[in-house]
Protein backbone atom coordinates (compact mmCIF):
# COMPACT_ATOMS: atom_id res chain seq x y z
CA UNK A 1 0.00 0.00 0.00
CA UNK A 2 1.25 3.46 -0.96
CA UNK A 3 2.17 6.02 1.93
CA UNK A 4 -0.92 8.08 0.05
CA UNK A 5 -3.34 5.38 -0.25
CA UNK A 6 -2.38 4.36 4.12
CA UNK A 7 -3.18 8.05 4.67
CA UNK A 8 -6.36 8.00 3.39
CA UNK A 9 -7.47 5.04 5.04
CA UNK A 10 -6.15 6.10 8.37
CA UNK A 11 -8.24 9.37 7.74
CA UNK A 12 -11.46 7.27 7.03
CA UNK A 13 -10.64 5.06 9.94
CA UNK A 14 -10.82 7.95 12.38
CA UNK A 15 -13.64 10.14 10.52
CA UNK A 16 -15.93 7.67 10.44
CA UNK A 17 -14.79 5.69 13.76
CA UNK A 18 -13.99 2.39 11.54
CA UNK A 19 -17.73 2.28 10.12
CA UNK A 20 -18.42 2.33 6.27
CA UNK A 21 -20.25 6.22 5.49
CA UNK A 22 -23.70 6.58 5.65
CA UNK A 23 -23.72 8.61 2.12
CA UNK A 24 -21.44 10.35 0.05
CA UNK A 25 -22.50 13.91 -1.35
CA UNK A 26 -20.22 14.54 -4.48
CA UNK A 27 -19.80 17.84 -6.91
CA UNK A 28 -20.38 17.17 -10.86
CA UNK A 29 -17.77 20.16 -12.29
CA UNK A 30 -14.50 19.65 -11.83
CA UNK A 31 -15.05 16.13 -9.89
CA UNK A 32 -16.58 14.05 -12.02
CA UNK A 33 -15.41 15.57 -14.98
CA UNK A 34 -12.16 15.11 -16.68
CA UNK A 35 -11.25 18.39 -16.16
CA UNK A 36 -11.97 21.85 -14.54
CA UNK A 37 -13.76 23.88 -17.38
CA UNK A 38 -15.06 20.73 -19.24
CA UNK A 39 -18.16 19.58 -19.06
CA UNK A 40 -16.91 16.02 -20.25
CA UNK A 41 -18.14 13.56 -17.75
CA UNK A 42 -15.65 10.70 -16.70
CA UNK A 43 -17.47 7.29 -17.26
CA UNK A 44 -15.04 5.53 -15.50
CA UNK A 45 -15.81 7.61 -12.20
CA UNK A 46 -19.26 7.33 -12.86
CA UNK A 47 -19.07 3.23 -12.99
CA UNK A 48 -16.86 3.58 -9.99
CA UNK A 49 -20.11 5.30 -8.35
CA UNK A 50 -22.18 2.65 -9.04
CA UNK A 51 -19.92 -0.10 -7.54
CA UNK A 52 -19.90 1.96 -4.57
CA UNK A 53 -23.57 1.98 -4.59
CA UNK A 54 -23.78 -2.09 -4.87
CA UNK A 55 -21.85 -1.68 -1.52
CA UNK A 56 -24.50 -0.04 -0.09
CA UNK A 57 -23.33 3.42 0.30
CA UNK A 58 -25.74 6.13 -1.54
CA UNK A 59 -24.41 8.75 -3.70
CA UNK A 60 -26.07 12.47 -3.55
CA UNK A 61 -25.24 14.56 -6.28
CA UNK A 62 -24.41 17.92 -5.05
CA UNK A 63 -24.12 20.59 -7.63
CA UNK A 64 -24.37 23.89 -8.59
CA UNK A 65 -26.22 23.15 -12.05
CA UNK A 66 -29.43 23.47 -12.38
CA UNK A 67 -32.41 21.35 -11.18
CA UNK A 68 -33.20 19.71 -14.65
CA UNK A 69 -29.43 19.09 -15.22
CA UNK A 70 -28.91 17.29 -12.10
CA UNK A 71 -32.46 15.47 -12.29
CA UNK A 72 -31.31 14.20 -15.45
CA UNK A 73 -27.77 13.20 -14.52
CA UNK A 74 -29.22 10.97 -11.69
CA UNK A 75 -31.60 9.71 -13.46
CA UNK A 76 -29.12 8.97 -16.53
CA UNK A 77 -26.29 7.73 -14.11
CA UNK A 78 -28.08 5.12 -12.41
CA UNK A 79 -27.73 7.06 -9.46
CA UNK A 80 -29.80 6.79 -5.81
CA UNK A 81 -32.85 9.41 -6.34
CA UNK A 82 -31.83 12.09 -3.74
CA UNK A 83 -29.86 15.00 -4.86
CA UNK A 84 -28.75 18.59 -3.77
CA UNK A 85 -29.49 21.16 -6.82
CA UNK A 86 -28.56 25.26 -7.34
CA UNK A 87 -25.90 25.14 -4.53
CA UNK A 88 -28.40 23.58 -1.91
CA UNK A 89 -31.62 25.81 -2.90
CA UNK A 90 -33.24 23.03 -4.59
CA UNK A 91 -33.52 19.10 -3.08
CA UNK A 92 -35.00 16.28 -4.65
CA UNK A 93 -35.84 13.08 -2.62
CA UNK A 94 -36.97 10.44 -4.20
CA UNK A 95 -40.24 11.83 -5.98
CA UNK A 96 -40.28 14.49 -3.66
CA UNK A 97 -38.72 18.31 -4.52
CA UNK A 98 -38.27 20.70 -1.59
CA UNK A 99 -37.50 24.52 -2.70
CA UNK A 100 -35.24 26.13 0.31
CA UNK A 101 -35.28 29.21 -1.57
CA UNK A 102 -38.65 31.95 -0.40
CA UNK A 103 -37.73 34.47 -3.31
CA UNK A 104 -37.11 35.15 -6.98
CA UNK A 105 -33.73 36.54 -7.69
CA UNK A 106 -34.68 38.05 -11.46
CA UNK A 107 -34.81 41.56 -10.34
CA UNK A 108 -31.20 41.29 -8.81
CA UNK A 109 -30.13 39.46 -12.43
CA UNK A 110 -30.82 42.72 -14.19
CA UNK A 111 -29.49 45.06 -11.33
CA UNK A 112 -26.15 43.19 -11.06
CA UNK A 113 -26.11 42.88 -15.17
CA UNK A 114 -26.32 46.28 -15.72
CA UNK A 115 -23.64 47.39 -12.75
CA UNK A 116 -21.17 44.94 -13.31
CA UNK A 117 -21.26 44.76 -17.08
CA UNK A 118 -21.74 40.34 -16.92
CA UNK A 119 -23.95 38.46 -18.93
CA UNK A 120 -26.57 36.22 -17.37
CA UNK A 121 -26.10 32.52 -18.15
CA UNK A 122 -28.29 30.70 -20.75
CA UNK A 123 -29.26 28.27 -17.91
CA UNK A 124 -31.19 30.71 -15.96
CA UNK A 125 -33.98 29.84 -17.50
CA UNK A 126 -33.94 26.17 -15.87
CA UNK A 127 -32.93 27.21 -12.65
CA UNK A 128 -35.42 27.32 -9.68
CA UNK A 129 -33.76 29.41 -7.69
CA UNK A 130 -30.52 30.49 -7.87
CA UNK A 131 -29.33 32.45 -10.66
CA UNK A 132 -25.87 32.33 -12.63
CA UNK A 133 -23.79 35.05 -15.11
CA UNK A 134 -20.95 34.28 -17.25
CA UNK A 135 -17.49 35.59 -16.79
CA UNK A 136 -15.46 36.95 -19.58
CA UNK A 137 -12.42 34.88 -20.73
CA UNK A 138 -10.15 37.83 -20.09
CA UNK A 139 -11.23 37.88 -16.21
CA UNK A 140 -11.27 33.81 -15.71
CA UNK A 141 -7.48 33.97 -15.23
CA UNK A 142 -6.98 36.28 -12.61
CA UNK A 143 -8.57 34.79 -9.60
CA UNK A 144 -8.02 37.91 -7.36
CA UNK A 145 -10.56 40.15 -9.85
CA UNK A 146 -13.23 37.19 -9.62
CA UNK A 147 -13.15 37.99 -5.95
CA UNK A 148 -13.03 41.29 -5.79
CA UNK A 149 -16.20 41.39 -8.38
CA UNK A 150 -17.57 38.49 -5.71
CA UNK A 151 -17.05 40.80 -2.46
CA UNK A 152 -18.45 44.24 -4.60
CA UNK A 153 -21.63 42.37 -5.45
CA UNK A 154 -22.28 40.72 -1.62
CA UNK A 155 -21.25 44.38 -0.21
CA UNK A 156 -24.17 45.67 -2.34
CA UNK A 157 -26.75 42.47 -1.79
CA UNK A 158 -25.78 41.24 1.18
CA UNK A 159 -28.48 39.09 1.17
CA UNK A 160 -26.84 36.52 -1.31
CA UNK A 161 -24.08 34.91 -1.75
CA UNK A 162 -21.89 35.18 -5.04
CA UNK A 163 -19.50 33.07 -5.75
CA UNK A 164 -17.40 31.73 -8.57
CA UNK A 165 -16.98 27.72 -9.56
CA UNK A 166 -15.10 28.20 -12.83
CA UNK A 167 -17.37 27.85 -14.67
CA UNK A 168 -19.82 30.39 -14.21
CA UNK A 169 -20.89 33.35 -11.11
CA UNK A 170 -23.15 31.82 -9.01
CA UNK A 171 -25.78 34.36 -7.01
CA UNK A 172 -27.78 32.34 -4.24
CA UNK A 173 -29.83 33.29 -0.95
CA UNK A 174 -27.87 33.21 2.24
CA UNK A 175 -30.73 31.40 3.54
CA UNK A 176 -29.43 28.41 1.33
CA UNK A 177 -26.05 26.39 1.21
CA UNK A 178 -24.71 22.85 0.32
CA UNK A 179 -24.21 22.16 4.05
CA UNK A 180 -27.86 23.37 4.83
CA UNK A 181 -29.45 21.57 2.38
CA UNK A 182 -27.29 18.64 3.62
CA UNK A 183 -28.73 18.89 6.74
CA UNK A 184 -32.26 18.83 5.52
CA UNK A 185 -31.71 15.99 3.86
CA UNK A 186 -30.25 14.35 6.82
CA UNK A 187 -33.21 14.65 8.97
CA UNK A 188 -35.58 13.25 6.23
CA UNK A 189 -33.47 9.90 5.56
CA UNK A 190 -31.73 9.62 9.52
CA UNK A 191 -28.57 10.03 7.96
CA UNK A 192 -25.81 10.35 10.83
CA UNK A 193 -23.85 13.69 8.88
CA UNK A 194 -20.69 12.67 11.01
CA UNK A 195 -20.60 9.73 9.12
CA UNK A 196 -21.05 10.65 5.69
CA UNK A 197 -17.75 12.30 3.15
CA UNK A 198 -18.10 14.95 0.77
CA UNK A 199 -16.10 15.55 -2.59
CA UNK A 200 -15.63 18.90 -4.12
CA UNK A 201 -13.21 21.58 -5.47
CA UNK A 202 -14.93 25.12 -6.00
CA UNK A 203 -15.59 27.52 -3.11
CA UNK A 204 -19.50 26.64 -3.28
CA UNK A 205 -18.20 23.43 -1.82
CA UNK A 206 -16.89 25.02 1.21
CA UNK A 207 -19.56 24.65 3.52
CA UNK A 208 -20.85 21.44 1.88
CA UNK A 209 -17.09 19.82 3.18
CA UNK A 210 -17.58 21.68 6.95
CA UNK A 211 -20.88 19.80 7.58
CA UNK A 212 -19.79 16.49 6.32
CA UNK A 213 -17.71 14.04 8.35
CA UNK A 214 -15.17 13.32 6.02
CA UNK A 215 -13.97 17.18 3.97
CA UNK A 216 -12.31 15.40 0.25
CA UNK A 217 -10.82 17.87 -2.59
CA UNK A 218 -9.56 17.13 -5.69
CA UNK A 219 -5.75 18.11 -6.11
CA UNK A 220 -6.68 21.30 -8.18
CA UNK A 221 -9.06 22.40 -6.20
CA UNK A 222 -9.14 26.14 -4.86
CA UNK A 223 -7.03 27.38 -2.42
CA UNK A 224 -10.11 28.59 -0.19
CA UNK A 225 -11.20 24.66 -0.23
CA UNK A 226 -7.93 23.29 -0.06
CA UNK A 227 -7.76 24.79 3.48
CA UNK A 228 -10.76 23.11 5.07
CA UNK A 229 -10.27 19.56 3.55
CA UNK A 230 -9.53 16.67 5.70
CA UNK A 231 -7.58 14.89 2.58
CA UNK A 232 -6.52 16.88 -0.02
CA UNK A 233 -5.75 13.96 -3.12
CA UNK A 234 -2.88 14.58 -5.46
CA UNK A 235 -4.02 14.19 -8.91
CA UNK A 236 -6.56 16.36 -10.62
CA UNK A 237 -10.43 16.68 -11.25
CA UNK A 238 -11.92 13.01 -12.31
CA UNK A 239 -8.49 11.18 -11.56
CA UNK A 240 -8.70 12.41 -8.00
CA UNK A 241 -12.17 11.49 -7.40
CA UNK A 242 -11.61 7.61 -8.39
CA UNK A 243 -8.07 6.84 -6.50
CA UNK A 244 -10.21 7.98 -3.76
CA UNK A 245 -13.22 6.15 -4.81
CA UNK A 246 -10.90 2.90 -5.46
CA UNK A 247 -9.63 3.46 -1.98
CA UNK A 248 -12.73 3.93 -0.58
CA UNK A 249 -13.87 0.57 -2.40
CA UNK A 250 -11.18 -1.13 -0.47
CA UNK A 251 -11.59 0.33 2.94
CA UNK A 252 -15.35 -0.69 2.61
CA UNK A 253 -14.61 -3.98 1.79
CA UNK A 254 -12.65 -4.56 4.84
CA UNK A 255 -14.64 -3.40 7.25
CA UNK A 256 -17.27 -6.07 5.79
CA UNK A 257 -14.56 -8.38 6.34
CA UNK A 258 -14.40 -7.72 10.37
Amino acid sequence: MTQIKADVFDKLNKRLSGAKPQMIFIDIDGVLTLTRGSYTLDLETIEMLRRVEELEVPVCLTSGNSYPTVLTLQRYLGLSPIFIAENGCVIQIKRSLIKVCRESLDNLVDKISKMFNLQPSDSNMYRLCDRAFKIPQELKTNILRIRELERSITELFPNIYAMYTGYVLHIYSRECGKGKAMEILARELNVDLSKSIAIGDSITDIDMLKTAGLAVVVGDADSEVREVADIVLPYTASTSTKFFLRTLMEYIKTKNKD
